[in-house]
């Protein structure tokens, strides 16, 4: 099982509808009528970016590095 991790979502008023974004994978943005739509859509961003980048991951020649 996939371990979970933690994520923050900022969620701002655009005209009338709300924007989320995760800070952690600046492109998983979601938006909504309503905080909790923005929220939620995020959500599902977030999820659909991270498994993305975990098939990347294992295909990939990328090194990875601690700072």
């Amino acid at each position: 099982m996939a371990q979970k991790k933690e994520f923050n979502i900022v969620v701002k008023k655009d005209g009338k509808f709300y924007a989320g974004y995760c800070l952690e994978i600046p492109q998983a943005r979601g938006q909504g009528d309503t905080k909790t739509e923005a929220i939620e859509d995020t959500k599902k961003a977030i999820k659909i970016c991270k498994a993305y980048l975990q098939a990347k991951s294992k295909t990939s020649k990328a090194i990875t590095v601690t700072i």
